[in-house]
């Protein structure tokens, strides 16, 4: 009688843990999916943000002897908004923020992180901001004229429904 008890638990704690394994991988690969699709519209967004006129002018203007960064401070809330990002920095090449839609009274503070980040493709990110904090599927696009750099870092916050 123990011996069967036994082989009945063996045999259901294993049953429990293939279908636990299966079901761990379906939401892997479910995450994954989502991760993915959503990263690409994250990504493209930002690639169509550093192609736009105002941020052209902007690379153009920043790039000159003297540049003044100063009209630009209030640039990236209107790209975020119609860009549909939650976050949107337009950073110097020294990581200092030119321009911010989540926090604009951070203008002129550096934001490091941004310059050792992979460019292009997405990834997640806890943003600072005015209230706490806030995770994000993240891209980075780089434009560079002449001998200067700028950084375009933007994202898309995750909720409960992600």
């Amino acid at each position: 009688m123990v011996a069967v008890a036994w082989a009945v638990s063996v045999t259901t704690r294993r049953a429990y843990e293939r279908a636990e394994r299966t079901r761990t991988d379906a939401l892997v690969a479910q995450f994954e999916e989502e991760f993915n699709r959503r990263g690409q519209g994250v990504s493209e967004r930002i690639a169509a943000i550093k192609g736009t006129e105002s941020v052209l002018r902007m690379v153009v203007d920043l790039s000159r002897p003297g540049g003044d960064a100063s009209p630009y401070v209030n640039e990236a809330a209107p790209l975020a908004a119609s860009h549909q990002l939650d976050f949107l920095d337009l950073l110097s090449g020294d990581g200092t923020i030119i321009s911010s839609a989540s926090w604009p009274a951070r203008f002129g503070y550096k934001e490091n992180w941004a310059l050792r980040a992979p460019v292009g493709g997405p990834f997640l990110h806890l943003w600072d901001l005015p209230d706490g904090s806030a995770v994000a599927l993240t891209a980075v696009a780089v434009i560079t004229l002449r001998d200067k750099t700028f950084y375009i870092v933007g994202g898309q916050r995750l909720d409960q429904q992600f």
